[in-house]
């Protein structure tokens, strides 16, 4: 998968945490992270051929597009939902 993707997905899953209850978001957002972990960690342990010198450095960038994303579609999310909420 490539950046563009991890980024994209993080901010529509951002965007539905912001749309559908976004005092829920600081709890749902730190997920995305650990998620990530989790797949990384996987990913790894199933393609061991596949590991190079820098494959330790997947920890560190793997979680950064998707949570970036979050982030960005929660704000985005809370805001439309503000104005979405101040016209009815």
């Amino acid at each position: 998968m490539t950046i563009e993707i991890w980024v994209l997905g993080g901010f529509v899953l951002g965007l539905v945490f912001g749309l559908a209850k976004p005092e829920y978001g600081c709890v749902l957002l730190p997920s995305i992270p650990v998620t990530m972990f989790a797949y990384i960690w996987w990913w790894q342990s199933q393609n061991p051929d596949a590991l190079t010198s820098t494959s330790a450095l997947d920890f560190l960038f793997g979680p950064l597009w998707p949570t970036l994303g979050v982030i960005g579609g929660w704000f985005t999310g809370v805001l439309l939902y503000r104005l979405l909420r101040r016209r009815t």
